[in-house]
């Protein structure tokens, strides 16, 4: 991407003295998260957050700048071959930047604007004497030298106004060094629920060492699932899978078998399963009532969710029927992983309300 930009957008507008300073311009920005990283390890948490801005800011501002390239050179093809004329030269690089410039600025703006869905699940599990459950699931903060106090500040305002009985996380909670973000961990302790808090492992867990990860996750309150059940209080199961990738990292059993694990769970109780990725085995629909995910983030630009997530997933978003009384929710999630810029796809926590249909 930085070879295309450079190369036929900047490169011609350049005097001929300053071309030759492209080249090493175009080497400190590709490699400019290997800057990010080292920053997040041996920086202050300030200087770090600066430099994450700056590098995943580049990041989002690059790829609108290639779309609409790409875009803008594949009509001049079509013209010249059609029209057999070549449209007209010079200001179009400008008009490329601030069209860039303006999906990126508001793609950021629409990383702050948290969404709240409510669900309603009716149930005859929950036993009698008990109305309704009231669950807030989170989802990939993805907290780190980026996202911070202010994504855990969205997620309190809602977890005070809805006072739910149990919090899950559904993954990717961290994404950065966390020896050093105590602060971070002591603002979560703070959503406390009368059921409990509970969370599982996501794939940026492992990827800055999955100790730390976890140490920082039970610092913050949570009671962490790693292929395991949980009986609350006779009321429901939990159930809490481990990320895929924990096998790429020698960390859990390979031989783990998703579907056997299940059917050892009583079906006497509302079964709810907190997986990272919405991946279904068909084997496993009917053995769990309600399964909540994220790590799509929707795609981040809506129509990557539409077009290329709901390929690879079950879903990218929403809540879905899978059959034999089973659901699957999938969160947008509350961070990024990358450029912190969204689409058309703002970032949600779910609020969800198990019903007992019993009168």
């Amino acid at each position: 991407m930085h070879i295309y930009i450079f190369h036929t957008k900047i490169r011609p507008f350049l005097p001929e003295k300053l071309r030759k300073f492209l080249p090493l311009l175009m080497l400190i920005l590709i490699i400019s998260p290997v800057f990010m990283r080292y920053a997040d390890t041996y920086a202050s948490s300030q200087m770090s957050y600066v430099v994450a801005l700056m590098v995943l800011l580049w990041m989002g501002f690059l790829i609108y700048l290639v779309f609409f390239s790409l875009l803008w050179d594949t009509f001049k093809v079509f013209v010249k071959r059609v029209f057999l004329k070549n449209p007209s030269k010079g200001k179009d690089v400008y008009i490329l930047l601030l069209i860039s410039l303006f999906f990126s600025i508001y793609s950021y703006l629409e990383t702050k604007k948290l969404e709240v869905i409510h669900i309603k699940v009716e149930t005859c599990k929950i036993p009698e004497g008990i109305k309704k459950l009231k669950i807030l699931q989170i989802s990939d903060l993805h907290l780190g030298p980026l996202m911070g106090i202010d994504k855990i500040n969205l997620i309190k305002e809602v977890w005070e106004k809805e006072k739910p009985d149990i919090v899950v996380s559904t993954g990717d909670l961290v994404d950065g060094n966390m020896g050093k973000r105590n602060e971070y961990a002591e603002k979560l302790k703070e959503l406390k629920a009368p059921l409990g808090i509970y969370a599982i492992l996501g794939n940026h867990e492992y990827y800055r060492g999955v100790k730390q990860a976890i140490e920082f996750i039970e610092k913050a309150g949570f009671t962490l699932l790693r292929n395991e059940v949980i009986d609350v209080k006779n009321i429901l199961y939990i159930v809490g899978l481990d990320d895929k990738t924990c096998k790429f990292f020698s960390a859990c059993d390979i031989a783990f078998d998703e579907v056997k694990f299940l059917e050892k769970i009583p079906q006497d109780r509302f079964v709810l399963i907190l997986k990272h990725q919405p991946e279904i085995k068909k084997e496993a629909i009917g053995l769990f009532d309600l399964m909540l995910s994220g790590h799509t983030h929707g795609g981040l630009y809506k129509y990557v969710g539409a077009f290329i997530m709901q390929k690879i997933y079950e879903t990218d978003r929403g809540l879905k029927p899978l059959g034999k009384g089973s659901y699957l929710f999938v969160s947008k999630g509350v961070g990024t992983g990358g450029p912190p810029m969204r689409f058309l796809t703002p970032p949600d926590v779910a609020v969800i309300e198990i019903l007992n249909c019993k009168k």
